[in-house]
């Protein structure tokens, strides 16, 4: 080999390098991090699709991520069990084959395409904008992305959520500065796997692509051959992925517009029946868009600064985002939006602004949702960030007095992400401190991962039975936990009790909100001293008689 093409190649393979840590930081976190609350309910509909031909168990989320994750499984011998429960359903598949931990293991590795895919866009995206080291930067800093690595790491559809929008937008870019037949297939396919990765894509692709096109001003009057091929392209892979199915929606759309009121039952109940008995290509698109509906209409119990609602707050995301990513990243994701301030003083140039604005655009979509239920919701920024954090490491470096101030943010990112390990789940930076649970739980600090290290907790305490309530929707029976029994909102207990955040924080106040009562139901907790924090999301007590 030629020493003297190593230079120029060294970017690539420091691409190649930090890359391939991320998936063995990822998959090292398999056999240390408990089955999460929805891998069971993903894996039953993948499963569903792939062994008998269906998607009808949970239409409410696309299947491309579900089918992904279900590919392993299937290989090695799980199948669908029938089971109309999808939780039940799912844990009966990963017991149908083997070994259950594998099977989850495989499950797992599915998802990891996903972040493959996210953090290769993120590397051509960055260097064609920052040069060779801006693109390395880009990565280095997306690969220390906690919640990045923890949701590539679990059987779920956020990890492809977060790669599909980062796709589109810049196949999208791509597209609107040559529009070719090319890039408009390329197009299609990434509008594809966006659309068929979560169905929140249908509201962040337009925000994306409309602040692209005002990001690039007039001039922009693309063929309509080439629309029409993004188009047929993209329509054509979405109906494939629902298996070229035709026929009617299984939701009762007018029943349920007639019972939320607001602009739906302004709508003729006849057309909405209407719409119901019409035949359409991929009617489970429609059940699924319902059903997110129904969902976001009836609210979500969260929690946010000690504070519980169904309705969420506008400043969730913000909030979230301050306290989930790295203080390292947002410091230099700060000097990239100073830089690139300061350059429009002299010359606008609108592709360096791009991923910069797409960040925010995607923030404030994610603002008025009423789904408060985890950063998760709003993965699909931080491959944005990423790039606009590498534009404020290379306007540093540029600078003598700010390299080792770059060097010092990139260290103490890396770090801060590492310290994490494995449990990448409950991240919080230095803001969130030791007791995280003030701010936030659900699937930012509580998603049943710490049930392995609970079981092993009361093991070495030689705990012979307890109470517990968990956030946890796995086979109880594969833990090695001893005889436990549920405990109950308002029914103080003695002897060994278990109980995670989410429970205490979120679940003891919704009971409290259904039993019209101001006490929460688990507040008698308050009286006793915890003997223990287990994982991130465990307080273990011992109640005396």
């Amino acid at each position: 080999m030629d020493h003297r093409l190593l230079p120029s190649r060294l970017p690539l393979i420091l691409f190649v390098l930090l890359t391939a840590t991320g998936v063995v930081r990822i998959v090292s976190t398999y056999r240390s991090i408990s089955q999460t609350s929805d891998e069971s309910s993903n894996l039953a509909c993948g499963m569903e699709w792939l062994d008998r031909g269906r998607y009808e168990l949970g239409p409410f989320h696309p299947p491309l991520a579900r089918i992904a994750m279900s590919i392993g499984p299937y290989l090695y011998g799980a199948r669908s069990q029938g089971l109309t429960d999808r939780w039940k359903e799912g844990n009966a598949v990963l017991n149908s084959a083997r070994r259950y931990a594998r099977t989850l293991t495989l499950a797992r590795i599915g998802i990891l395409v996903f972040f493959l895919l996210a953090t290769t866009c993120v590397w051509l995206w960055s260097r064609r904008l920052l040069g060779d080291w801006g693109g390395v930067a880009a990565v280095f800093l997306f690969t220390n992305i906690p919640p990045v690595l923890a949701h590539a790491g679990v059987a779920t559809s956020d990890m492809a959520i977060g790669a599909g929008v980062v796709t589109a937008a810049y196949a999208f870019l791509l597209w609107r500065d040559e529009p070719t037949y090319g890039r408009s297939v390329l197009l299609g396919v990434a509008i594809a796997v966006a659309f068929l990765s979560k169905f929140s894509s249908v509201v962040l692709l337009p925000a994306c692509m409309l602040t692209i096109l005002l990001l690039g001003g007039r001039g922009f009057r693309p063929r309509a051959r080439a629309v029409l091929a993004a188009v047929l392209v993209a329509g054509l892979l979405i109906w494939a992925a629902y298996r070229f199915s035709f026929g009617r929606m299984t939701e009762h759309v007018a029943e349920d517009a007639a019972g939320q009121g607001g602009v739906w039952s302004r709508i003729p109940s006849s057309w909405l029946r209407a719409l119901e008995r019409a035949p359409v290509p991929a009617p489970q698109i429609l059940d699924g868009f319902w059903q997110v509906h129904n969902h976001m209409d009836g609210g979500h119990a969260a929690y946010l600064l000690g504070q519980n609602s169904t309705r969420g707050w506008w400043y969730f995301f913000p909030v979230a985002l301050g306290l989930k990513t790295p203080l390292g990243l947002l410091i230099l994701a700060a000097a990239g939006y100073f830089a690139l301030a300061r350059e429009k003083l002299r010359k606008f140039d609108w592709r360096a602004w791009a991923p910069a604005m797409l960040a925010l655009v995607v923030l404030f979509v994610c603002m008025p949702s009423t789904l408060n239920i985890g950063v998760r919701y709003a993965l699909p920024l931080y491959p944005m960030l990423a790039i606009a954090a590498a534009t404020g490491t290379v306007y540093l470096f540029r600078r003598r007095a700010g390299r080792v101030l770059a060097v010092i943010l990139l260290l103490w990112t890396a770090a801060s992400s590492m310290a994490a390990h494995p449990d990448y789940l409950a991240y919080f930076n230095e803001i969130g401190g030791r007791r995280p649970e003030r701010f936030l739980v659900d699937s930012d600090l509580d998603w049943g991962q710490d049930m392995k290290q609970l079981a092993a907790a009361l093991k070495q305490r030689h705990v012979a039975q307890f109470h517990l309530s968990a956030l946890y929707s796995g086979d109880y029976a594969l833990l090695d936990l001893p005889p436990w029994d549920d405990l109950k909102p308002y029914q103080p207990v003695t002897g060994w009790v278990a109980v995670s955040f989410t429970m205490l924080k979120t679940y003891s106040w919704l009971v409290a909100q259904q039993a019209g009562r101001s006490e929460p139901g688990f507040a008698w907790l308050d009286r006793y001293e915890p003997v223990a924090r287990v994982g991130k999301s465990f307080l273990l007590y011992y109640i005396p008689e």
